[in-house]
């Protein structure tokens, strides 16, 4: 079995009037962490502005709104339809489970009722039900270790945030995958309530306090394997903006793109994220059992989203 590789870093997301700048060095700073122009070079020539994660981390200081999606490495996706998650049972001081899994099923239904050109999308993701697991060092470092209805967790930190940028970072989403072939294996975001949250959907105008639902729908589209998107309207742009719930259709060209309707008449759909690939009926028996067993050698990356006011 082969050890999980250090976790990657991705850059998040920050509110800030003016646009993108810099990360902020200091308390409610605007700044988008490592969103500086480079290597136009490595950007692919295409006219969509959704982006997808890749198993090549994304260098500090790419930004995608100018210098287009990063296209190196193989794109992330689940290869399965039906993906579950669950909120932690002790949710938060701030919001009771029965709120946060509210808000939870509203930001991934977001996706999940996606309909592409030809039919729905080839992917689900359910709520599995409260969950106790602590997503930890000690889960999924192979894939014969990698559980996602244990570890598919939505977590809030009360007290402190445990990773880079607490005063502008909102939440984390961190996806391991394989390095080989793309594959999710799972996916865990945590939430940083540190800061104040509100439940209610518009937000009201004259609250500070964060939407947690429009965070959560941006994440939800991290865990299906989107990386931030250069359109600014988009769910999954890089800025954080209260009340952003509903799915442009870049957001949605995104998911069909990763996870397409079947084709007519075929009840063997083609794996999610293989578009163009044969199915897997038609596939060698003996490969298809080698593929869905052999050990992979695993890493993980990170996507969090930010915000400055």
């Amino acid at each position: 079995m082969s050890p999980l590789a250090t976790p990657a870093r991705h850059p998040g997301v920050v509110s800030y009037a003016g646009g993108v700048t810099l990360r902020g060095k200091g308390p409610r700073s605007s700044g988008l962490a490592a969103l500086a122009g480079l290597a136009a070079l490595l950007v692919a020539d295409r006219a969509e502005a959704f982006c997808r994660t890749t198993t090549s981390q994304v260098p500090a200081g790419y930004d995608p709104s100018t210098n287009g999606c990063w296209s190196q490495g193989k794109p992330l996706a689940w290869q399965v339809d039906s993906v579950p998650y669950g909120l932690q049972r002790a949710a938060s001081k701030q919001v009771s489970l029965a709120d946060a899994t509210k808000v939870a099923h509203a930001s991934f239904m977001a996706w999940n009722d996606v309909v592409c050109p030809g039919g729905p999308t080839r992917i689900e993701a359910f709520d599995n039900g409260p969950l106790t697991t602590q997503p930890g060092a000690g889960g999924c470092t192979n894939s014969n270790s990698c559980d996602p209805a244990q570890d598919d967790v939505i977590v809030f930190d009360d007290t402190v945030w445990p990773h880079d940028d607490p005063y502008n970072t909102l939440a984390l989403t961190t996806v391991t995958y394989g390095v080989d072939d793309g594959r999710i294996f799972e996916a865990y975001t945590e939430v940083n309530s540190t800061k104040q949250l509100t439940v209610q959907e518009p937000p009201p105008a004259s609250s500070p306090a964060y939407d947690l639902q429009a965070i959560l729908t941006h994440e939800a589209g991290h865990f299906l394997g989107l990386a931030h998107a250069a359109d600014s309207q988009s769910v999954m742009y890089a800025l954080y903006s209260r009340g952003r719930i509903e799915l442009t259709p870049d957001d949605v060209a995104g998911l069909c793109a990763i996870y397409p309707p079947a084709p007519q008449g075929c009840a063997c759909s083609t794996p999610p994220g293989s578009a163009g690939r044969p199915s897997l009926l038609f596939a060698l028996a003996a490969g298809a059992i080698v593929y869905a067993r052999r050990t992979r050698f695993l890493k993980k990356t990170s996507t969090d989203i930010r915000s400055s006011v």
